[in-house]
């Protein structure tokens, strides 16, 4: 990280005049105030009314049940744990909090666990602690392949699509710093708070637009309800007095009476 000094004042900086006294109150009485978001709830995770701890616990289909995975810090830390046992479970089908903070890497890893759970107790490795240590191995590992295989896809996107993330310098160097590098950039994403609390922002966006969006609709269907009910109480539709005026004239047969009452639902609705 690079430090910079401060420049003096007036030394070729402009600043807005400051605003004292009673202007600032009122400038600050007329700023409009953001939008209060929603508090959402994550998907697995609990804490304890007594002890205020958070568990993460999941659906087990070997327990055919909810399984406890562990206790966290805090509800984030719950919630991605929830997030790798659920997908090593049940695979991309899974109901998870982070679904973008996870690369096609690291499901694979968490597949791969699952197909050893008689020597990985996945639950186990989230909850002591020993997950990612394990994951970084399994990086340096793909890494270190002669032939990608399935890897091919991840080893490209690296090389190629993300090769100003990783900079000259570990381009440059190889060896240790490019595999470092290599590791750091598979890391899941929601164990960076800023990540997270960006996500869980949006998140919390599109729930107050999908709330905006159901409102306007049911405004318009009972609008739109009151209309019908209003204009059929009121006006006889044209189509319908149509037919009521052929069978005084002339009785239709049987086939007409059902293509005018067809017409006429059609044309109402």
């Amino acid at each position: 990280m690079t430090m910079t000094t401060a420049p003096a004042p007036g030394a070729g900086t402009l600043r807005p005049p400051a605003i004292s006294g009673a202007a600032a109150t009122a400038a600050a009485a007329t700023k409009p105030a953001a939008p209060a978001l929603p508090r959402f709830r994550y998907t697995g995770v609990q804490q304890s009314p007594s002890s205020g701890v958070w568990t993460a616990h999941v659906d087990d289909p070997d327990l055919l049940g909810p399984r406890v995975i562990g206790a966290f810090a805090d509800e984030h830390a719950a919630a991605l744990a929830h997030d790798r046992v659920a997908i090593a479970f049940h695979g991309d089908g899974a109901r998870i909090n982070f679904g973008p903070a996870f690369h096609p890497v690291e499901r694979q890893f968490l597949r791969r666990c699952r197909m050893r759970r008689a020597d990985i107790d996945v639950c186990a490795i989230v909850a002591d602690g020993s997950y990612e240590a394990r994951y970084a191995t399994f990086l340096r590992a793909v890494f270190a392949l002669e032939r990608y295989g399935e890897f091919l896809d991840v080893m490209i996107q690296f090389f190629i699509d993300r090769a100003a993330e990783i900079g000259m310098e570990a381009l440059e160097a190889g060896g240790d710093k490019l595999v470092a590098k290599f590791v750091a950039m598979h890391r899941n994403k929601a164990v960076d708070p800023a990540w997270r609390g960006w996500y869980n922002r949006k998140v919390a966006q599109c729930l107050v637009e999908m709330e905006r969006q159901k409102q306007i609709k049911q405004q318009q269907f009972t609008e739109q309800k009151a209309t019908n009910k209003s204009s059929s109480s009121t006006v006889l539709s044209r189509p319908l007095f149509d037919g009521f005026v052929s069978c005084v004239k002339e009785p239709p047969p049987a086939t007409c009476w059902i293509l005018t009452i067809s017409a006429t639902v059609k044309s109402t609705f």
